[in-house]
């Protein structure tokens, strides 16, 4: 078993985020738009290095629905008409001028989900109303006595078992067989025989049908990406994953069936949070190849306190995103994990990650004990509460946001934001956060 090596994991994550913020190979108009982009993202690279004269705090929100809702659209625009939704947030990063932009292309495809018959979401202009956000639909997609088959071959319970359930008219492909008897070619017609039925071929159809869609969607998004890079504005993450053991309560057996195996069958759990570490760095790396970007986003969904004890914890939870992260970081990635409620009686873990670069992004974390804590070990980001931005005064978020950057910015190694991402907003008050972090939070 190899040594975990910090210092090389260190070594290749700066020379990743050096390589990004230089913005080698983008084809600016200009230097002025050049020169905007390396300096945001230089802010990023010297946040996350944690050095002692950066010129000011990077400042950024992590945004869904809310450049959508500002700028006069409404959700089912956003997931029905790609153009607009690429240009709400382009209309976005000039109107604000954040350090760092989100992608459209989390908003999603209506057409082609459609198509698909995907039940895990409801969304706006299909079946919530057209001036609403998608929502989740939590279900056990999984059943408890599937916990073997996604053990043994993650990507076989998928495709198999998982797939048919979530996408209504996919539902044939629970009939096909395992690729494994392709190695053989006595034992390979099986697979394609499966594949052959008129439900399987249908599904088929189905799936190169909504790829078509995806694809072309897709272009229009990317398109505007690059806009906003060539703009001067870099893409915050290249890369996403979430937790192993949020993957099994979100996506797979849902959080009251997750929270009762814990102790109906916590083996078993706990085996599948082990077996899934590579299927979400890999998910991870598919990101960070594609981009150029090295940090990954990993939202931390049920790691909050109050959610399961301190042992628990360690666990079922911790123990696996740890391995993760060092992962990632082997690979040159800096994991930016979004540390959902609050972690206030598990700043001990996070601390375990401070021989790597990473950012921590803080919801109700109290943020001084954080910053006591971690200050000058890792990277923090947000703590600015969504709540302020959504009802306070424009004097009002001026006052906390210059409050919060006393708190937190020290001398390097913090990055100003909100506490979760933003549905919504407001033209005055999100003015009045960001120009207030350029101005008061300089070193």
């Amino acid at each position: 078993m190899a040594t975990w090596d910090a210092e090389a994991a260190r070594k290749k994550q700066d020379a990743a985020l050096d390589k990004w913020a230089a913005a080698e190979g983008l084809p600016f108009p200009n230097e002025e738009a050049k020169n905007a982009y390396t300096y945001r993202a230089g802010l990023f690279r010297d946040a996350i290095q944690l050095k002692k004269s950066p010129d000011r705090v990077p400042a950024y929100v992590n945004v869904t629905f809310a450049p959508i809702f500002m700028t006069g659209r409404t959700g089912k625009q956003a997931m029905y008409e790609p153009e607009e939704c690429g240009k709400a947030y382009l209309e976005f990063a000039q109107t604000y001028q954040p350090d760092g932009v989100g992608s459209p292309h989390l908003i999603g495809y209506g057409p082609a989900l459609e198509k698909l018959g995907y039940k895990t979401f409801k969304w706006p202009g299909y079946n919530l109303a057209d001036d609403a956000p998608y929502q989740y639909v939590e279900e056990e997609w999984m059943a408890r006595s599937d916990y073997d088959a996604l053990i043994s071959d993650p990507s076989d319970f998928l495709m198999r078992t998982y797939i048919p359930k979530v996408f209504k008219n996919l539902a044939p492909l629970a009939n096909t067989a395992p690729l494994y008897g392709t190695a053989e070619m006595v034992t390979q017609s099986e697979w394609f025989v499966s594949l052959g039925t008129p439900e399987v071929q249908e599904a088929y159809k189905v799936i190169l049908d909504a790829a078509k869609d995806n694809f072309e969607w897709f272009q229009v998004m990317l398109k505007y990406n690059i806009q906003m890079a060539l703009s001067g504005f870099p893409g915050y993450a290249g890369g996403a994953t979430i937790a192993p053991f949020d993957y099994i309560g979100d996506t797979l057996r849902g959080t009251t069936n997750l929270l009762m195996d814990m102790f109906r069958c916590p083996e078993k759990v706990e085996m599948a949070t082990e077996r899934l570490v590579m299927p979400m760095l890999n998910w991870a790396l598919s990101g960070v190849r594609a981009t150029g970007n090295p940090m990954v986003f990993i939202p931390l969904h049920k790691g909050a306190d109050g959610f399961m004890s301190l042992p628990q914890f360690e666990r079922f939870y911790w123990k696996t995103l740890k391995v993760l992260m060092r992962k990632l970081a082997e690979h040159g990635c800096v994991p930016c994990p979004f540390v959902e409620g609050a972690y206030n009686e598990r700043l001990d873990y996070l601390e375990e990650m401070s021989d790597i670069r990473c950012v921590y992004w803080l919801d109700k974390t109290d943020m001084v004990e954080a910053r006591k804590r971690l200050g000058g070990k890792v990277c923090l980001g947000g703590g600015f509460p969504v709540s302020t931005l959504l009802t306070g005064s424009p004097a009002k978020v001026k006052d906390e946001t210059k409050k919060l950057l006393d708190l937190a910015m020290g001398d390097g190694g913090y990055i100003l934001g909100c506490g979760c991402a933003l549905d919504e907003g407001k033209d005055d008050t999100m003015h009045a956060f960001f120009e207030t972090g350029r101005e008061y939070g300089k070193y």
